[in-house]
Formats: structure tokens, C-alpha cells, sequence
């Protein structure tokens, strides 16, 4: 290894180094790999409870981003990323409590910034409109409203040309109706009615056309006159098992003792299991 080192260039050993520096974190091997990897606009990842998905999130944030923004629905559910990310960086000294950003500066010279936030209430995302981010995680996005990640997704931006902008989803099986719109967004990996199911990983690419989301191919097309650029989405399930961490203890068996369908959902990341219609549904 060293002699390989050595036998870089001057930028390349600066640009290894500068990798190196950010790596505080590393995937597992399984999903969380692949899902780290993944070249996706929108990456959902998850299913099974257990699988590594917020550690997932942090672990993309501290690595491979400048401007993050990490969104629960809401508030309490903050603290456990909050203790994982100083887990990572050894400590809070860079974390502002009042506005819940972390601002961690890296051996690089760069500051990686990570924004917690949450919408409990109807219309709560409009606090975050305008805020530039190159990763935005929904993290148990299925228990969010459709319209907050959607309408935070018309952020997701940089100034910096070589900084990678992506979405993540992480999520669960929805246990009541409001959570089925995760079902419908990845509907190629998710609905067992869809006619063109797709595989764990494979891109599929979507675009907005007359205001209706439909599955397209992946080029720009032009309609009205507009040039329209789809934009590309996959799924990645994981279980506990994927997990090392948590495979090895007795979550498996905590999991395995809950009720129907809660057990088909967390541990197994069933997604059709238990559904329920919305009660103020219009019949």
C-alpha cells in the first residue's frame, strides 16, 4: 500500500488524502453498500426495522457532503441522530443546539453542515423554504406527509459543480394510510400490482409531465416546447440480518415477538401486510 502511495502524483495523493480525511464512516457490505454507492437521484432504502438506515444517512452526511439537511416528522425523534453524529466526530463541540446544526470541520479545510429538522404540523416545512442542500434525508419517511419531502425537494442544490446532490428516503412499512404515498413513489420496487416491477438497486427514471409524476426513459425530452430532464430513483430493502451490529444481539427475537402485522412489517419489510384505509377518506 505504501508503495502505491508513493507512486501517486502530488494532486493525486492530495485527493486521496482529502478522501481519507472524511472517512469517519464506512457502509456495510450488503445494502447499506449498495445503497451508499448507488448513482440514484432519490435513493429509498429500509423496509425491515434494523437495517442500518439512519446510521445510513449520517454516515453520507459526514462522508460525502458539504450542506445536509436530516428531517424526522418530528422533533423528539432528533435526539438518537443527534448522539450517533457526535458518537462519529467525538463529541458536541461543533453542534448549536438553538438553531440544531452541526457545523464539523474537516481535515481538509472544508465544514461539513448538517441542519435537524422536523414538521409535526401541517405547512411546518414552509420554515425551511430557500435553504440550499446537496442531501436532503427523510429519515422514516413513511410516517411524513407526500407534500413535505416533495416540496423540499425543489431545494436540493450546490454552487460547488463537483458536489454530488441526491435525496435519501428511509423508511419502514407504513402502519396507517397517511404513510402509503412512499408505496406509490416507489411503486416499480414496492407495489406487487405494478405491471413493470423493477429489481432491488435498478434505476428508473421519472418526470413530472402536465403536473402528473410519470415513469419515463432516462434522456431529456422536450413537451411544450420545454426541455424536460427525468430524474432517477431506486429502492434498496434491508432487514436486521443485513445488520452486524444488531444481528448478533437479541433484536431479532424482540422483533419476532411482536403482533401481527407489525412482525411481517418491521421484521420482514412487508409492505402489504396490516393495511388500513384513511379513516377521513371520501367514500
Amino acid at each position: 500500500m505504501k508503495r502505491l502511495y508513493t507512486n501517486l502524483t502530488d494532486a493525486e495523493r492530495d485527493e486521496l488524502d482529502a478522501l481519507l480525511a472524511k472517512r469517519v464512516w464506512e457502509p456495510q457490505p450488503g445494502p447499506q453498500d449498495v445503497a451508499a454507492r448507488s448513482l440514484a437521484d432519490v435513493i429509498g432504502f429500509g423496509g425491515a426495522a434494523g437495517g442500518g438506515k439512519t446510521d445510513l444517512a449520517i454516515g453520507l452526511s459526514l462522508t460525502e457532503h458539504e450542506r445536509v439537511g436530516i428531517f424526522r416528522q418530528t422533533g423528539t425523534e432528533l435526539p438518537a441522530i443527534n448522539d450517533r453524529i457526535a458518537e462519529l466526530v467525538g463529541g458536541r463541540d461543533h453542534y448549536s443546539g438553538k438553531d440544531r446544526v452541526w457545523r464539523i470541520p474537516n481535515k481538509d479545510g472544508t465544514v461539513t453542515q448538517i441542519e435537524l429538522g422536523a414538521f409535526p404540523d401541517v405547512g411546518d416545512e414552509e420554515k425551511y423554504r430557500g435553504r440550499p442542500h446537496d442531501l436532503l434525508v427523510f429519515d422514516e419517511a413513511s410516517t411524513m406527509r407526500a407534500a413535505a419531502p416533495r416540496f423540499l425537494m425543489g431545494w436540493l442544490r450546490s454552487t460547488n459543480p463537483r458536489q454530488r446532490k441526491r435525496v435519501l428516503m428511509t423508511f419502514n412499512p407504513p402502519t396507517s394510510a397517511e404513510g402509503r404515498w412512499v408505496i406509490e413513489f416507489f411503486a416499480p420496487w414496492l407495489d406487487k400490482k405494478h405491471p413493470n416491477p423493477a429489481k432491488p438497486g435498478e434505476l428508473r427514471w421519472f418526470a413530472m409531465v402536465d403536473g402528473k409524476e410519470r415513469e419515463v426513459g432516462p434522456d431529456p425530452f422536450e413537451h411544450n416546447g420545454q426541455i424536460i430532464k427525468p430524474r432517477s430513483r431506486t429502492f434498496i430493502p434491508s432487514r436486521v440480518t443485513d445488520n452486524k451490529y444488531l444481528a448478533r444481539t437479541d433484536y431479532m427475537a424482540q422483533l419476532e415477538s411482536l403482533p401481527e402485522p407489525l412482525r411481517s412489517q418491521m421484521r420482514y419489510g412487508d409492505f402489504h401486510a396490516g393495511t388500513e384505509d384513511d379513516p377521513y377518506q371520501v367514500i
